[in-house]
């Protein structure tokens, strides 16, 4: 009978890293969420909503960190990383719309795929910013826009990236074509 001695360790560990698993992605969506709605407020110059959802949701991944430090198998659930990518893109679109220095972004990981991949959405968040500054005749910005996407997508393309990166970055150059075309309309407008 020591198979079902052992059977049953299997099973009360299997659920507790089930429950553990739940959980974690329960505040990952949320804290993806609260992030997204972060994004959206400093699209539209609200600093202040902004960073009041992101401080909601930085507990959230605190405790999710501290979940993860207990048991590294969580690390690789795809909504908790998606989550702080999340974060870290809202935490850099802020420091845009602020016009301050990128790094340090508002940290909750340290993992440079995490980094770098919130950094490579941030480039199509950048584009949306200089759209708006765009409609509201403001080449200074829109330039100033450019000048950053182009910055952070020339270290983007300095990376060897793969996977899921390598598509990012991809995406990060298209952004930046974007960029170029509205930047080419607004000078024919003079």
């Amino acid at each position: 009978m020591k198979l079902s001695a052992g059977l049953q360790g299997l099973k009360k560990e299997f659920i507790r890293i089930e429950k553990a698993r739940r959980e974690l992605q329960q505040m990952s969506a949320t804290a993806a969420r609260l992030s997204k709605q972060a994004i959206f407020s400093f699209q539209r110059a609200d600093l202040t909503q902004g960073r009041a959802q992101l401080a909601e949701a930085e507990p959230l991944l605190i405790k999710g960190r501290q979940m993860v430090k207990k048991d590294v198998r969580l690390n690789a659930e795809g909504v908790w990383r998606a989550a702080l990518e999340e974060f870290c893109e809202a935490s850099f679109v802020e420091k845009i719309v602020q016009g301050a220095d990128l790094f340090p972004p508002q940290i909750v990981t340290d993992e440079p795929d995490i980094l770098i991949g919130g950094m490579a959405d941030a480039v199509g968040e950048v584009v949306r910013l200089a759209v708006r500054s765009a409609t509201e005749h403001d080449a200074k910005r829109v330039n100033e826009l450019f000048a950053l996407a182009e910055s952070l997508v020339a270290f983007l393309t300095s990376l060897d990236l793969t996977g899921n990166l390598r598509s990012k970055g991809d995406q990060s150059r298209q952004h930046l074509r974007r960029l170029e075309d509205l930047r080419y309309e607004m000078s024919r407008q003079k």
